[in-house]
């Protein structure tokens, strides 16, 4: 039903209504790999520091979640990073509800902890729409959307 090329050639605006309208999909589980989608028309997400970081760490670099055990990771599933607790509520950033994406459980320095957030809609049990950026009101904290397809564990 909807796959990653369909995501990338949505518009900014379709994107934003999938992620609020799309009926809530069943809670994440598995190993998923993340494909940068678009950013989002906002001050924080045109900051050139925010660019850079967010460029660097999700398009250039491979990237995913493994929700089996509450990980992102960087360049393949099994260097996991940024451990999160998942919690079912109201978006941040959107009139929606979603699963955000906590770090207090995380073993990164204490700064960056407090700066990270994220927070993910599935829309199937293998395609998953997130907002990516940093905890912060919407219009400073949503810097990008992405996607999260389902992949065989590695």
């Amino acid at each position: 039903m909807y796959s990653v090329d369909d995501l990338r050639r949505r518009p900014l605006a379709g994107l934003e209504a999938l992620y609020r309208d799309a009926p809530r999909g069943p809670d994440p589980a598995g190993v998923f790999r993340g494909h940068f989608l678009a950013w989002i028309d906002s001050p924080g997400a045109r900051r050139p520091s925010i660019r850079a970081v967010d460029s660097l760490l999700f398009r250039a670099t491979p990237f995913g979640v493994d929700f089996d055990r509450a990980a992102w990771w960087f360049v393949r599933p099994s260097l996991r990073a940024g451990r999160f607790e998942a919690r079912l509520g109201p978006s941040r950033w959107r009139q929606t509800d979603c699963w955000q994406l906590h770090y207090e459980v995380s073993r990164l320095p204490t700064p960056i902890r407090a700066l990270l957030y994220d927070e993910v809609r599935p829309l199937t049990s293998s395609m998953i729409l997130g907002l990516g950026g940093i905890a912060r009101d919407r219009g400073e904290g949503d810097h990008f959307f992405f996607a999260l397809e389902r992949i065989d564990r590695i």
